[in-house]
């Protein structure tokens, strides 16, 4: 945390003519949003220049400048309240704008493959970018509504756009299932409304509590209130890939451009996960011996489907993508904890699974995109005789997600699991741990084929080298954060602090 704050505090001082330039043309109330509004605003610009020019620059420009105003606007020192109290920068916010926004910059280096000279595909990335920012605000749950929409309607567009046939047919399924999640959030808030008669997270804790301390007599506001939970977790299910609403993601993300779907893996699902962590950590914490269990056995359920259906996969993308799935479920172990270490285990493997699985999205996509071809296990055969770089880093994501030492995923399940035996939980902490056993079976398969099976082809493989250059830039961190984890760990318990004043 120290290094952090210590570059932080430089960027500052040196950001501090710009910082005071904008402070006297940008209302006070806009402020901690204007990383959102800059996304929007050059997202405009993207679409503009995109009629004549590649506007992928313009994009990486916009993300660039996000970053620093999220740097240069320090919300310790003035209000963290932008647009009223709809939104808010606190430490638990920042970690995931910040991994959004890290996403963000890898997604659009991927995208020098394919779409990123083009305006519309610029300007829906960059609006579904502001809106994940605006998600991870979000105090009030209306306000979470209409960003969640102006974050993922973008992305079925997305989806629909990539160059296999079949993307269409994945973005319907996509589509519907999102239509699905969206009905059963706005049934959550409604009911939320109609019995608290607020939709403010922090007014609707203390009411919550209220109501739990003296139960009698207001049943019917209690099992109502219970039900809002269950649409808010189904909801959130739905949209993040874990049981129930995990059908969309293998069609998904198989057949969108895998630029896409590094996003969806390691963006839009962490802002998903931010959003239910502050519904169920601030709105209805004082429920939450009702609701732990029902997250428990989702993340058991999640876990057991993701990677049992993994291993019976040959395509690379829809093997990757029922791990996603398998990795959501580790991550709910944290949450249905709903202790400090819990919420801070899983803010960091929010951290580190974005990194290994955007990574591993964009390296089996140049792949794809370089052999013109659906990736299989046979395609990756004798890879590290045709491209021993490539092999060397796909070999090292598959270990970390697999929770192997030497790798920043050992440290991510290992807080997990220590998580759930702190809250008495220990059985979960034995299911995650004999799921991650059984998750070797297709991550080491991978090895196998890249390093004890012959090629079918001898000739060497170059691959296209800024995706490359983004998929270095996330295995060198892999093993950077195994020996230094607390750099992001230590700022994942801060954050987790704000549910445990």
């Amino acid at each position: 945390m120290l290094q952090l704050d210590t570059i932080a505090n430089s960027l500052r001082i040196l950001l501090l003519p710009l910082r005071d330039l904008i402070l006297a043309y940008v209302p006070a109330g806009w402020i901690m949003s204007l990383p959102a509004i800059t996304l929007v605003i050059f997202g405009i610009i993207a679409l503009a220049v995109g009629m004549r020019y590649n506007p992928l620059g313009i994009s990486f420009i916009g993300v660039i400048l996000a970053t620093l105003e999220m740097v240069m606007f320090d919300p310790t020192v003035m209000s963290g309240y932008s647009f009223g109290t709809l939104f808010v920068r606190d430490a638990f916010t920042d970690l995931f704008v910040y991994i959004v926004l890290m996403v963000a910059f890898l997604v659009l280096m991927s995208s020098t493959l394919w779409g990123g000279d083009k305006g519309t595909y610029n300007f829906l990335l960059m609006i579904s970018f502001a809106g994940a920012i605006w998600v991870v605000m979000a105090t009030d749950l209306v306000a979470l509504f209409i960003a969640w929409e102006l974050m993922s309607t973008p992305t079925y567009i997305l989806v629909a756009l990539g160059p296999r046939r079949e993307a269409v047919d994945g973005a319907t399924k996509y589509f519907v299932m999102g239509l699905l999640a969206t009905m059963l959030m706005l049934f959550g808030v409604a009911l939320t409304f109609g019995v608290a008669g607020t939709t403010e997270l922090s007014v609707l804790s203390e009411y919550v509590n209220t109501l739990w301390a003296s139960p009698v007599g207001n049943e019917p506001a209690a099992y109502t209130l219970l039900l809002a939970i269950v649409l808010f977790i189904a909801s959130f299910g739905f949209k993040v890939g874990i049981f129930p609403g995990w059908q969309w993601v293998p069609d998904a993300y198989a057949s969108a451009d895998g630029s896409v779907t590094a996003y969806l893996a390691g963006g839009s699902k962490k802002t998903g996960v931010s959003a239910l962590l502050r519904i169920l950590m601030i709105g209805f914490f004082f429920a939450k011996t009702e609701w732990a269990p029902l997250i428990a056995g989702v993340a058991v359920l999640t876990m057991v489907i993701g990677n049992v259906l993994a291993l019976a996969q040959k395509d690379i993308m829809r093997m990757l993508a029922y791990s996603s799935i398998a990795m959501m479920g580790y991550l709910f172990i944290g949450v249905a904890a709903a202790n400090e270490i819990g919420m801070a285990a899983a803010g960091f493997h929010a951290f580190t699974h974005a990194i290994m699985k955007t990574a591993a999205f964009i390296l089996i996509w140049a792949m794809s995109y370089k052999l013109t071809k659906r990736i299989t296990y046979d395609d990756l055969a004798g890879l590290s005789k045709r491209a021993p770089a490539t092999a060397a880093m796909f070999a090292i994501l598959m270990l970390s997600l697999a929770g192997m030492p030497l790798t920043v995923g050992f440290w991510s399940k290992l807080v997990l699991f220590q998580s759930a035996v702190v809250a008495d939980m220990w059985w979960l902490a034995l299911f995650g741990l004999l799921n991650s056993v059984f998750s070797l079976g297709y991550y080491l398969r991978v090895m196998k084929f890249m390093y004890m099976e012959e090629p079918k082809d001898d000739s060497e493989l170059v691959l296209p080298l800024v995706p490359m250059v983004a998929v270095a830039i996330c295995v060198a961190a892999v093993i950077a954060l195994f020996i230094f984890p607390n750099v992001i760990l230590d700022y994942a318990f801060q954050a987790a602090q704000i549910f445990f004043p």
